[in-house]
């Protein structure tokens, strides 16, 4: 049974806790509102990269998904959070979000820096990668719209087609984000009866 009718509550914080970073960012950098915001300066403020991950402080994983470089990008990727992420949340309830977001999100941060950890990392596209990769092999159990289906495949699509063509390979936070997104697909195929709404 779809259930469709709950207020996405979890999704929304997600993005206005993202939006609301990028703002307290660029005040504590003093820089203009939307002004981009770069990689290096991000590490003062929460990003990861090798150093700071070698040298203990893990918590970057997580706060790093909510530093972004450029403003206009961080738009699209919270409007695609919202929207995908929405009807995990409307189906499966919102320990089921947690999980996917976050520990999706992390393994795709901790990949990009085990692989690149000279490169910064940051941003929340790992997360939306998680979130659309469950929904690609979870959909015909737990029937999220249509439009939701085709959006999460449009997004793999182009984000791996970018990755490609900017650095000839597949970007590593988003490529294990996808298969971590796959595999809670999976795992969710197996224990959970039917479609859930629950909280």
């Amino acid at each position: 049974m779809k259930t469709y009718s709950k207020f996405p509550l979890l999704s929304l914080t997600l993005v206005l806790v993202s939006l609301l970073a990028w703002f307290v960012v660029a005040s504590r950098l003093d820089l203009h509102a939307f002004q981009s915001q770069r990689s290096s300066l991000l590490l003062q403020v929460g990003a990861v990269d090798g150093v700071t991950f070698e040298s203990g402080q893990v918590w970057r994983l997580l706060t790093s998904q909510f530093l972004h470089v450029h403003f206009l990008h961080m738009l699209v990727n919270l409007a695609s959070i919202y929207l995908v992420a929405s009807a995990v949340e409307r189906i499966m309830g919102r320990t089921a979000l947690v999980i996917i977001y976050f520990i999706g999100g992390t393994a795709g941060q901790y990949f990009s820096v085990l692989l690149h950890p000279d490169l910064v990392s940051s941003g929340a596209s790992q997360a939306l990668m998680a979130l659309c990769g469950f929904i690609l092999l979870a959909y015909r159990r737990f029937s999220p719209l249509r439009y939701i289906v085709y959006l999460s495949a449009a997004i793999v699509v182009f984000q791996i087609s970018l990755d490609v063509y900017v650095s000839s390979a597949f970007k590593p936070g988003h490529s294990f984000s996808l298969l971590a997104g796959m595999m809670f697909a999976t795992l969710f195929n197996r224990i959970s009866p039917a479609s859930r709404g629950d909280a």
